[in-house]
């Protein structure tokens, strides 16, 4: 059995800021009271931008991102970022900030995507009633990235049932995510057969909802067949990797990041169902993925994907062990 277990990273707690609006009035002139209207309650006022960044390019950035065009797509997010305003409400920058943010995850960059986050928190706790929730979903969602890389399950639990409490009903795309967000941490913590559950209903809700981008699908998938491999369901399992492949080639093509990872994915499920000699031909062919990626970005500190850099380290490791002669 296969278990590919969460990086172990350094995790930078993130605390909720909070906007405190205080109103003092006092009023005295010697001797005499004076009389004054009726204070009322203060209400928030949020000025309009003028000027939004414009980002209809959002979702080829995301596609760029998982072809491992990190350093390309991050000088695009922070020359636009630069050029917009740094307080007035800005849902595209925002919408940048946030890619921002699951590439430094990606990479496993904690203290960066944390100091990202911050920001984008406060600036979305600055519109106050009228930031909407997915917003807020959003800001939930990647404080429960946060804490699962930092193996704080119970707290990325939290934040994704949070996320799931404010989209109910509210037909988002963005709630099959939180579900496999949720499952992701289920498991984590063990509860194996409530994850599959959970896990059911997010591709079941990713598979039939509109405007989902496929890289949700591609995270639900690749959760079932880990969920399965720690049920010892082999046989499933690599039918759920089949279908994690087929759409990462459809979705992708080759040499990209979720193609490297559903090539991980069939490995680790082969191995389970004793194919060892298969799961070390895809074993290599994903590390030649990953080692070209690398090759193309500046010099860094961290990986092209922290994720697929442990998933290639522990199955080398599990190839490794001696196999037992058939004789």
């Amino acid at each position: 059995m296969v278990v590919l277990p969460a990086p172990p990273r350094s995790f930078f707690r993130g605390a909720w800021l909070v906007s405190l609006g205080v109103l003092l009035l006092a009023a005295c002139a010697g001797q005499r009271r004076v009389q004054s209207e009726p204070a009322t309650k203060e209400l928030r006022v949020v000025a309009d931008n003028p000027s939004p960044t414009e980002v209809p390019d959002l979702e080829l950035l995301r596609h760029r991102a998982a072809m491992g065009q990190h350093a390309e797509v991050r000088e695009l997010i922070k020359d636009r970022m630069d050029r917009a305003s740094p307080s007035a409400p800005d849902s595209g920058r925002d919408a940048l900030r946030r890619l921002l943010i699951e590439l430094a995850l990606t990479e496993g960059d904690a203290a960066g995507a944390a100091a990202e986050l911050t920001i984008l928190d406060r600036d979305i706790e600055r519109l106050g009633a009228t930031a909407d929730v997915e917003s807020r979903a959003i800001v939930a969602l990647l404080y429960s990235d946060l804490a699962y890389r930092g193996n704080y399950f119970l707290d990325a639990r939290k934040w994704s049932l949070r996320a799931i409490a404010l989209l109910a009903g509210s037909g988002s795309p963005l709630e099959g995510g939180a579900l496999t967000t949720l499952a992701r941490s289920q498991l984590a913590l063990n509860n194996r057969t409530q994850a599959l559950e959970v896990l059911s209903e997010a591709t079941r809700n990713l598979e039939s909802g509109r405007r989902i981008e496929y890289g949700d699908l591609h995270e639900a998938l690749l959760l079932k067949v880990d969920v399965l491999l720690a049920l010892s369901m082999a046989d499933e399992a690599i039918i759920a990797a089949g279908d994690v492949y087929d759409g990462a080639i459809e979705s992708y093509g080759s040499d990209s990041i979720p193609h490297a990872e559903a090539l991980l994915a069939v490995a680790a499920a082969s191995y389970a169902a004793g194919s060892a000699d298969a799961a070390r031909t895809m074993l290599g062919d994903a590390n030649e993925i990953f080692k070209a990626m690398q090759s193309t970005q500046p010099t860094s500190s961290f990986p092209i994907s922290e994720r697929l850099l442990l998933r290639l380290v522990q199955l080398t490791e599990i190839l490794a062990l001696p196999v037992k002669s058939a004789s």
